[in-house]
């Protein structure tokens, strides 16, 4: 590609032709104003900005020029799967984009899948803050100690409950990589 664009006669600001370097506009020079000769008021510095005087059908045919170029040089070197990449020279354009896509689709159903255990979690942990909320009931001693043990069983089931869920989902968390 550079010596592509070496080829090729690119005329680059200050250097127009007939133009000299010391022939363009400084950043610090001021503009004098100039009378009125035309029913529009012309640029002061007009011929001397830099990149100024570029015809747009120069620039069209430059470019025109730098894709035939371009063209050429993919006739002799070949178009897809010959450039220098990964190693998925052999396999076809298509077949990539369709495995492209479909670990997308795996990554997206792993989010999904994510969500809805995030989702069990948060839904366990309010039942465990209800639960350590609530008083043990019972008229007597014997029955609020039972009550009790009841709700402690409950927590731990729900702590284990969310402990299982948290693994699933750093096991879901670490295919998605």
């Amino acid at each position: 590609m550079k010596d592509l664009l070496e080829k090729l006669d690119w005329i680059f600001a200050g250097h127009k032709k007939g133009q000299k370097d010391g022939d363009q506009v400084r950043g610090t020079e001021k503009a004098k104003k100039k009378k009125r000769k035309t029913p529009y008021q012309e640029h002061p510095f007009k011929g001397r900005l830099v990149g100024s005087g570029g015809a747009a059908e120069e620039m069209e045919e430059s470019i025109e020029e730098l894709a035939e170029n371009y063209r050429k040089e993919l006739s002799e070197w070949g178009a897809a799967g010959t450039a220098v990449g990964p190693g998925n020279d052999d396999q076809d354009p298509v077949v990539l984009a369709q495995q492209v896509a479909q670990g997308v689709a795996q990554k997206d159903q792993i989010k999904d899948q994510i969500a809805g255990l995030v989702a069990q979690v948060q839904g366990a942990r309010s039942q465990l803050s209800s639960l350590n909320k609530a008083f043990p009931q019972g008229a007597s001693p014997v029955e609020k100690a039972m009550s009790l043990q009841q709700t402690n069983a409950e927590k731990s089931g729900l702590k284990q409950q969310i402990a299982g869920l948290r693994a699933q989902i750093a096991q879901l968390r670490n295919q998605a990589r």
